[in-house]
């Protein structure tokens, strides 16, 4: 009797508080003070008992506590929930899930209107990233946001995780990022590495951070470490700074800026630089690294700064282009090719970026260019500046008052595109130029140079034929003839009046073959396909161009190759096969229905060229040393694309008079993103010698290459090149890589002309970064 008394007293103060109870289970009903956007959720209790007391200004609950709203719950051995604060304090094997995340703890304890609280012995889960973090006392804030005290930061799965951060201190940010302060970095428990502080980004939209160190040695710089820090400073702008050491030649720092202020405009510059411990003021010295090269190098202060701007002035309409390339010495290039923050790195990434490429790292001569352009329906106008460096006159190897190179400051260019005059049948487009040209030792002065052209194009019985004429009118005002050739006019004031002219044909043959009938359209072919149709077009093609033999131009004064025009007076005939096929296959269409989609693709064209020069053919010089040869090489040109998977260009030129081959081209890449890729090249030029082109020796030079996805996640790739002829490997490189569920480590060897380097890459997989 008196159980019974006692469990209906429970029952009634538990509905003067607004529980519903009935046996074990417990409802929490929603209040107005919940959390915006959660206000209309419930917790519901189940447990082994359940009593309520202090009349009722909490309920304890025991064995087997359940606490569910939703996908969210909280389990554990013993559990006290306050009503008025909605807090409850868990105790004894404490697991939960909050939207998305694991929790695992001793005790804790958590206001259930929004879950901020404490853990204590507490592990949490972070499903998106893949991070584990565990401490003796976490506290959870509002934001999703952690702070904690001696905590392991991970994202490899298991109690002994292969790599983890043992911090001091630290908080994450769920995301954003991770900050820890007086951290460790451990494999297998090992600590391998030590830091003051890290900011760790936790997802994959940028976040600052430090980027993934490299780790290495070489036989010219010694042992090498690169630590990059990443500041995204904003959705626009962000900067990357490297701190690079270097055993045997000291430490490089350098940075790295990109913005892109709006969809019209985006750049990047970049710089670096080196107080080097080894100089030569010998070209035969022994620190040289390229000692026939004839030149010395005996500065220590070294450095490269660069950059690609895309943009604009006032309006996009103005259209700004920026590219900077300059570097202390003519060795910097080839020694830091490689690296985070070498030539090689930042090549491909203006290729990538701005589809505008960089001189090679051999080169003496760095070009920088500003320019501005604006285009309407029918011209266009540009204005530019440009600067050429040559190293050869730097650090003493040549006197810098006789440096001859050409400076181009400024130049102003406008073009008129092609365009019907009235209602004729004429067409018309031209270019113009004008410039001025400076040297440190040479010729200096203006140029104006013009160019307009009339053309008509006809069709008849199916063949375009467009005959052309043009007029080129060039004007100087010059400043000064230092250093010109005895040849050389010296009046200030000259110019020149040359014509040329030409016509093409060509006509277009096709015919389409059926070669199969596509799939059956049903559910159950879906992702069938086969080729249904075939398209075979064929385009002969023939030009003639003329320019007038201006033979008083070499009395004219020399800036660059528009000053020496060269005469033509060629036929050059073509004829190109190109294949287009149609792919069918059957796709799951709308509501689940199969359709049929067609894929067009052209996997094969096939060209042959060959010119014939009628000047040469009635050349009547230097016939004794050099026999008359007007028809040029037959070139033969095949582009196969059989499929996505694989790709072949080959060019091949082929003498009429040696009888033989005297230049290749060739590529062949076959790839798949799940198994790898394997590349061949190969490219040749014959030593000849012709009056009208020479090649001094026989080249050839291989490339192969190669990536292989392995299985239980190892990655192997190597690239090979070789000079044939001079029997001289040019570079050899072997990496390996293995990637798991939370790293990526990667072991890369390079052997070249210039250095041996090994070193060793880490990437934390879910941190994105290190």
């Amino acid at each position: 009797m008196k159980l019974r008394l006692t469990i209906l007293i429970l029952c009634l103060l538990m509905c003067s508080s607004g529980y519903a109870f009935a046996q074990e289970h417990l409802v929490i009903p929603a209040t107005k003070s919940d959390v915006a956007g959660r206000g209309d959720k419930e917790w519901k209790f189940s447990a082994d008992k359940v009593v309520a007391e202090n009349d009722s200004e909490y309920v304890q609950a025991y064995g087997n506590v359940t606490v569910r709203s939703g996908g969210s719950y909280i389990k554990a051995d013993f559990a006290r929930f306050y009503q008025a604060t909605k807090w409850i304090y868990l105790k004894g094997n404490v697991k939960a899930q909050w939207e998305g995340d694991f929790y695992e703890a001793g005790e804790a304890e958590f206001d259930l209107n929004n879950m901020v609280g404490w853990l204590k012995k507490g592990r949490v889960f972070v499903a998106k990233p893949h991070v584990y973090f565990e401490s003796e006392f976490i506290e959870k804030h509002n934001g999703a946001t952690y702070s904690f005290k001696d905590a392991k930061v991970t994202a490899c799965d298991g109690e002994n995780p292969l790599w983890s951060f043992e911090s001091e201190e630290g908080d994450i940010t769920l995301n954003g990022y991770a900050r820890l302060w007086h951290s460790k970095f451990k494999i297998k428990g090992v600590p391998v590495a030590y830091t003051p502080y890290m900011s760790l980004p936790l997802e994959s939209k940028r976040q600052s951070g430090f980027l993934t160190p490299s780790i290495g040695s070489s036989d010219k710089m010694g042992f090498k470490a690169t630590v990059p820090y990443y500041w995204a400073i904003d959705d626009e702008k962000d900067l990357t700074v490297y701190g690079e050491y270097l055993g045997k030649r000291g430490f490089r720092p350098g940075v790295e800026y990109r913005h892109s202020d709006d969809a019209n405009s985006k750049g990047e510059w970049r710089a670096d630089w080196l107080y080097d411990g080894k100089s030569y003021d010998n070209s035969a010295d022994g620190s040289s690294v390229f000692e026939d090269n004839g030149m010395i190098r005996p500065n220590n202060n070294r450095w490269w700064v660069r950059s690609k701007y895309d943009g604009y002035i006032g309006s996009p309409d103005w259209q700004t282009m920026v590219d900077i390339d300059m570097v202390s010495d003519q060795d910097y290039l080839r020694e830091f090719k490689g690296g985070l923050n070498g030539y090689d790195e930042t090549r491909e990434g203006f290729i990538d970026g701005f589809g505008r490429d960089i001189a090679a790292a051999d080169s003496n001569n760095r070009i920088s260019t500003a320019l501005v352009a604006k285009s309407w329906d029918e011209f266009s106008v540009s204005g530019l500046v440009q600067y050429n460096e040559n190293l050869l006159y730097r650090n003493g190897n040549n006197p810098g008052d006789l440096n001859p190179t050409l400076q181009t400051l400024p130049e102003f260019d406008g073009f008129a595109f092609k365009q019907q005059i009235g209602d004729t049948p004429l067409e018309w487009q031209g270019d113009m130029q004008a410039s001025y040209f400076w040297r440190e030792y040479g010729m200096t002065g203006g140029r104006f140079d013009i160019h307009p052209e009339l053309s008509m194009p006809v069709t008849a019985a199916g063949i375009t034929f467009i005959p052309h004429a043009g007029v080129r009118a060039t004007s100087y005002l010059m400043d000064s003839f230092e250093n010109a050739n005895s040849t050389i006019n010296k009046d200030s004031s000259q110019g020149r009046i040359m014509a040329d002219a030409g016509i093409s044909a060509f006509t277009d043959f096709f015919k389409v073959f059926d070669v199969g009938s596509g799939p059956v359209v049903s559910k159950e072919n879906i992702g069938q396909s086969s080729w249904t149709k075939m398209k075979h077009n064929i385009v002969p093609r023939l030009d003639y161009n003329w320019v007038q033999d201006q033979r008083d131009q070499d009395e004219l004064p020399y800036f660059d190759s528009r000053d020496r025009i060269s005469a033509e007076n060629d036929i050059v005939f073509s004829l190109t096969n190109v294949f287009d096929r149609s792919l069918s296959t059957v796709v799951a269409g709308e509501g689940g229905e199969a359709a049929l989609e067609n894929e067009y693709l052209e996997f094969f064209r096939f060209r042959l060229e060959q010119g014939y020069d009628i000047d040469e053919a009635s050349r009547s010089s230097e016939l004794s040393e050099y026999e008359s040869r007007p028809f040029s090489d037959v070139m033969g040109e095949v582009i196969l694309t059989p499929y996505n998977f694989v790709n072949l260009t080959s060019r091949t030129w082929l003498s009429p008079y040696v009888g033989d081959i005297t230049e290749h081209e060739n590529v062949l890449r076959v790839f798949d993103d799940s198994i790898g890729e394997v590349l061949f090249g190969y490219d040749y030029l014959r030593k000849i010698d012709e009056y009208k082109r020479s090649q001094a020796t026989d080249m050839q030079i291989v490339r192969y290459g190669a990536k292989a996805f392995l299985p239980w996640g190892l990655e192997v790739a190597g690239e090979f090149r070789a000079d044939l002829n001079n029997n001289q490997d040019l570079e050899k490189t072997l990496s390996v890589g293995w990637k798991q569920q939370c790293f990526f480590v990667e072991f890369l060897a390079s052997k070249t002309t210039v250095d041996e380097s090994y070193s060793v890459n880490f990437n934390l997989v879910d941190f994105g970064v290190f």
